[in-house]
Formats: C-alpha cells, structure tokens, sequence
C-alpha cells in the first residue's frame, strides 16, 4: 500500500442475504489485496460481481490525470522479472524503495471506465507496460445495479500480455477517486477462481 496516498475505506456490510465489500473513495486511491498461491492452469475460471454507485464520465484508464475506477479487480501474478526490459526493473526497484512492496511480475486489472472506451479494450499503466487494464465496464448506463462475469483468465493474460501467464500471487479490489477528487462508492460479492477448459500449452 502506498503510504502517501489517503485511503479508501473498505467495511463488510449486509446486502440483502449476503455480507459483501462496500468500498468508499474520497479523493483517495487504496486497495485491498489478498496473498495467494494459485495456478490458473487449473483455476482459471474467474467469477465476480459488483455494484457502483455512480460512474465519472471523465473518468479514463488511458490518461494519468483520469485514472480512477468506481472497481477494479486486480490479479498479480508471478514470473521471471530478468526477462523484463531494464527499464521496469529500474522501475520496480524504485517502487520497492518507495513503498516497501515489490511490484508484482504482471498486473492485470479489469476495470470499470468512465465511458470513454469500448467494452473489451486494454489499455497500459501510464508508468508500466506490466500493468495492463481490460475494460469490462464503461460508462454509467448499468450504475446502481448487481453485475456478475465470468473470465477466462488465462485467454486474457495471453492477450493482454501476449504469453503464458504464471501463478496467481494476489487478488484484490480498488476503488479510486484521487485522480479527479470525487467521491466514488462501490460494493464487491464473492470472487472465484474455479477450474475451466483445458487450456493449450503452445505458443
């Protein structure tokens, strides 16, 4: 977690018959993250759902000054970071310093855009290429309501990121508003990774 930034406030609440995560952002940007050992060879099947509240029009993953989501889901995953380009390394030298936390190997986030982009399309962190965002939402014409999904995660990573992806180390949420000063609100049911299709190996 970056100590600069103001948090996001994150509390169980009843929904009906479920307990979810209801995620209150104001002008902040932190997330919570879940340490995990998982090989989406074999649990790849990602389930989730979610709520918001409102959707910032200009709210855009592309722009640094515009990246804030009403929800994230985030996956980290694991791999060799000597075959990255100096340049990330050095980069993820300098947040290790900063923040005391290693950047993960890859970063995939499927996010909920403002409206600025099509359903599907992937767009990189302004700062790195081994942070990649899949849009799965955009704009504000399903605000208010239960969405759920299901992705395969493999077939996103190997698109995204354009290989075979490693194991699973972290699964976590974000709801972010610092980028624009607002105050966004977002509520998270259940994730799963469950097995799916055996998936190739070549390539």
């Amino acid at each position: 977690m970056r100590k600069d930034l103001t948090r996001t406030r994150y509390t169980v609440v009843r929904e009906g018959p479920r307990q979810v995560l209801n995620a209150r952002a104001t002008a902040s940007a932190t997330g919570l993250r879940c340490a995990v050992q998982i090989d989406p060879a074999e649990l790849g099947q990602l389930q989730f759902s979610w709520r918001v509240r409102d959707v910032p029009p200009q709210a855009d993953v592309s722009e640094a000054v515009l990246d804030d989501c009403p929800a994230r889901l985030i996956l980290a995953f694991d791999g060799d970071e000597t075959r990255l380009p100096l340049g990330e390394r050095l980069l993820f030298d300098k947040v290790e310093l900063f923040t005391g936390q290693r950047l993960p190997y890859a970063t995939l986030m499927y996010v909920w855009d403002g409206g600025r982009h099509a359903v599907e399309s992937v767009h990189r962190n302004h700062r790195s290429t081994r942070i990649q965002y899949l849009t799965v939402e955009s704009g504000a014409q399903r605000a208010g309501r239960w969405l759920h999904y299901q992705r395969d995660v493999v077939a996103d990573f190997r698109r995204v990121f354009g290989e075979a992806p490693g194991n699973i180390i972290g699964v976590g949420v974000l709801t972010d508003a610092d980028a624009l000063k607002l105050q966004l609100e977002a509520w998270y049911g259940d994730i799963t990774l469950a097995p799916g299709p055996v998936q190739a190996t070549t390539g």
